[in-house]
């Protein structure tokens, strides 16, 4: 049965603020807090206070992961699945072939960052690399490869019928348990597939669209909090074995606790609670810089620090290190997304479609 037609969506402003914020925090993690070579010593002895702060910065990964979930729902309510996938690809890959792009051109000049081949750097343009063990050009591509795997889920979820109040309540609830079944048994594929270490966080975005589309529901309530609570485990676990591979600054079970509440809040107060009233127009700018800015800052950034720290006031130079990512981020969104995005979509929507 064909979807029906899609309603329309309003646009969450506070939502796209959200994004832009979250982005921010994963810039500031990589630039003041992180093990990295490019101030010539730990980055935490440079930003001695301000990696206090920004040691939690990573969580705004998981932050994208919620708002991923709320959006990716949202954008598969009322579509088929051509047009979701038309939409998905449109939207993920022309930013991200020009940041592949710019930079192999960037290393073609600049050593102090990671080295690919040639063929290595094809394959990163298929944005698969994850899979066939091809090193990222950029660190931060680790998380478009969970992405992908959401997207692969929701697209089987399309596969079986237009998505309803039910299935996708099924599916949010569903989904982490069996995720973490995968785990405990030892499956490897269906564990890598079903994203366990990521799918409460993206279960509990699907959840927020819920309550924000249909009202306050005891189930989705409920679902909530199961993935909150399975989003909180996960967390204080990753901050106590894997973050400390990153950085040299401790990051508290107690303070990463919490925040991945506050993420969880921040999502509901942006889309459904008081924020959600939120429209001014740069909101939605930001959340438009988002993505080039997540898939550019690393590299370059890196390049900046790598050129000047030394030389320059550190300050400065992670001033003009941001300046150049926000730039750049503006030049792919304007340059790349913005006429290519409509155009992609609509012909990989006829290519599915036949016609």
């Amino acid at each position: 049965m064909p979807a029906s037609p899609a309603p329309d969506r309003p646009r969450l402003a506070a939502l796209d603020g959200l994004r832009l914020l979250a982005a921010l925090a994963v810039l500031a993690y990589h630039y003041t807090a992180i093990d990295q070579e490019f101030w010539g010593h730990p980055a935490t002895q440079e930003f001695p206070q301000l990696s206090l702060l920004t040691r939690y910065g990573y969580l705004g990964v998981e932050l994208f992961f919620v708002i991923s979930g709320f959006v990716i729902l949202m954008t598969a309510y009322g579509r088929s699945l051509p047009a979701f996938v038309a939409s998905r690809i449109s939207r993920l890959y022309p930013a991200y072939w020009a940041a592949v792009l710019l930079t192999v051109a960037l290393q073609a000049f600049w050593d102090g960052g990671r080295r690919v081949d040639p063929v290595d750097a094809l394959v990163n343009l298929t944005m698969l690399q994850e899979a066939w063990g091809v090193t990222d050009v950029q660190g931060a591509f680790w998380t478009l490869w969970v992405e992908l795997k959401f997207y692969l889920l929701i697209g089987v979820l399309l596969a079986l019928g237009e998505v309803t109040r039910h299935r996708a309540l099924a599916f949010a609830l569903l989904w982490p348990v069996l995720a973490q079944l995968a785990r405990a048994s030892d499956a490897a594929l269906l564990e890598s597939l079903l994203i366990t270490s990521w799918a409460p966080y993206f279960a509990g975005g699907m959840l927020l669209y819920l309550l924000h589309r249909e009202g306050p529901d005891l189930l989705v309530l409920l679902g909530i909090g199961l993935n909150v609570v399975l989003a909180v485990h996960q967390a204080t676990r990753y901050a106590d074995t894997v973050a400390p591979r990153h950085s040299d600054a401790p990051a508290s079970q107690v303070v990463v606790a919490l925040l991945v509440v506050l993420l969880f809040a921040l999502v509901h107060a942006c889309s459904t609670g008081p924020l959600a009233r939120l429209d001014q127009a740069w909101l939605t700018t930001a959340g438009a810089l988002t993505y080039p800015l997540y898939l550019v800052h690393g590299q370059f950034g890196f390049f900046v620090i790598d050129t000047l720290s030394g030389r320059v006031d550190s300050h400065v130079v992670l001033a003009l290190a941001t300046s150049l990512s926000l730039l750049l981020a503006w030049a792919v969104h304007r340059l790349v997304e913005r006429p290519l995005h409509a155009p992609m979509r609509r012909a990989v929507r006829r290519s599915l479609s036949g016609r």
